[in-house]
């Protein structure tokens, strides 16, 4: 297994990294590419003063009329030229006011001028043999300064025109020795190198403490989450992630604390309703072995019963678990939903002649659905028996089917001690169950409205509850219309 590295040295790596990136990068500029780098524009700056000398001499060809003006403004443009980038500029030129072959004025001290002729035609034999009329002509020497180094002298020799009407400039440059100035940056690098690495470190530890170190806090409380507890440290909250982090890791420890005591209530609501009916079915069973003048008709029936309960809790629990690892599947058809409330409302005609309900229904005649016939008639009868368990001392339970918009709306109304507005959003848990006394001794196992929920999100349907305290509840679902099948 990979191991996985802690952040603190995580954020050391990649700022060291990032030092090493840096320093590298001004080794290679400084040092390493300084010297080519540093011949290069030598090289691109002789060019360029060639090319601002032949646009002017062009200029004065171009010109009929031989205009002394332009060839001193020739000769400024040489002189300045030379003084500005210290290079040495020398042209010749075979048509001009003056003699044939006559030399512009210049530095007269810069080395073309001292150059011997047959050097200087060699330069131009180079120039008129390429392709573009221009030759580059190094040469290497010894320098009398910077400790007697090595010193490069570049030539840049141009040809324009042909014959009588040709010009030639050349272009002189010395590349003075950059090893002194290697060498120093060299020195330089090395402290700047240490600085960075102290740097590094510095930052590694702040940004340890300012983002590692809370993280590391909040982890170790985290460990206590699995038992629903989770105290924030505020001191943790030195940037807004790690807060956001502390806000959730709260958030979920009291939902965690939520579902644990929901899950033991599950587990003594569905123990209650177990152990209900089998201490019945027990009893009865016992009892018809002992007194053999009880086995009736009405004794057997009771057995029946509890048995159908124990069968009607089992199903429900893995109709549960079945829906939410999405392992049912939905058969689907259109049925007119009034006839559905209709035909189960006929069950609920014992509770209203032994027990005392009043149960009012309403519905529509054509409010057709498209949808599982069973699983409908599961989330109806379920919002029933939710109803009759928390309607209240009145028994009063109203069941409403309307048609609004092209959408067919079932209601459930009980007029019981309604739901808390902080409490709505969890009715619907798996776990969940309200603490509050049923009417009835049996009370549900807190299921009946995820198995709701569950079914009602598989159809992709709209439900909800509408609830204040003290008034009651009216639970709801709604389908689209559909046309009759």
């Amino acid at each position: 297994m990979k191991k996985i590295t802690s952040l603190k040295w995580k954020i050391g790596k990649y700022l060291l990294t990032f030092g090493i990136f840096l320093i590298g990068m001004i080794f290679l500029f400084q040092i390493i590419l300084l010297k080519p780098m540093y011949e290069s524009y030598k090289v691109n700056s002789v060019k360029r003063i060639s090319d601002s000398v032949a646009a002017r001499i062009v200029e004065l060809d171009d010109d009929d009329d031989i205009d002394e003006d332009l060839e001193e403004d020739l000769e400024d443009i040489i002189y300045n030229t030379q003084n500005e980038s210290g290079t040495c500029v020398r042209v010749w030129r075979s048509s001009s006011t003056g003699p044939e072959s006559s030399m512009l004025s210049g530095n007269m001290g810069c080395f073309l001028y001292r150059m011997k002729p047959e050097e200087a035609s060699s330069l131009i034999v180079g120039a008129m043999g390429s392709e573009d009329g221009t030759y580059l002509h190094t040469k290497t020497g010894m320098s009398m300064m910077d400790g007697g180094g090595e010193r490069k002298e570049i030539i840049y020799t141009r040809i324009l025109g042909e014959d009588d009407d040709m010009s030639v400039i050349m272009v002189y440059t010395g590349i003075t020795p950059v090893d002194s100035t290697i060498s120093t940056l060299t020195a330089q690098l090395w402290i700047i190198a240490g600085i960075v690495a102290l740097a590094v470190i510095l930052l590694t530890l702040a940004l340890n403490y300012q983002i590692a170190r809370p993280l590391a806090i909040i982890a170790e409380k985290a460990g206590s989450l699995p038992e629903g507890h989770y105290e924030a440290d505020e001191k943790t909250n030195r940037y807004q992630e790690a807060k956001d982090l502390n806000d959730t890791l709260t958030r979920a420890a009291m939902d965690i604390s939520k579902a644990d005591k929901a899950k033991r209530d599950l587990i003594s609501n569905v123990s209650h309703d177990l152990r209900t009916p089998l201490t019945m079915i027990s009893g009865y069973g016992e009892m018809m072995i002992d007194l053999p003048e009880e086995k009736t008709d009405e004794n057997i029936q009771v057995i029946i019963d509890e048995s159908k309960r124990l069968t009607t809790l089992v199903n429900d629990l893995l109709d549960l678990s079945k829906m939410q690892e999405s392992r049912i599947v939905l058969s689907e058809e259109v049925f007119d939903l009034s006839a559905l409330i209709e035909a189960q409302m006929k069950k609920y005609d014992v509770y209203q002649m032994k027990e005392g309900y009043q149960i009012s229904v309403q519905t529509q005649q054509g409010s057709y659905i498209n949808a599982d016939y069973s699983r409908i008639e599961q989330v109806f009868n379920n919002f029933m028996t939710n109803a009759i368990n928390y309607c209240g001392s009145d028994r009063r339970i109203e069941v409403n089917e309307k048609i609004i918009d092209g959408k067919v709306r079932c209601e459930v109304t009980d007029h019981g001690e309604g739901i808390d507005e902080e409490s709505i959003p969890f009715i619907w848990d798996r776990y969940y169950k309200l603490d509050k006394t049923h009417v009835r001794s049996t009370s549900g196992s807190g299921i009946g409205l995820a198995i709701v929920k569950e079914i009602l999100e598989l159809h992709h349907a709209d439900y909800g509850v509408e609830s204040k305290v003290g008034e009651g509840s009216t639970f709801w679902f709604e389908f689209s219309l559909q046309k009759e099948a």
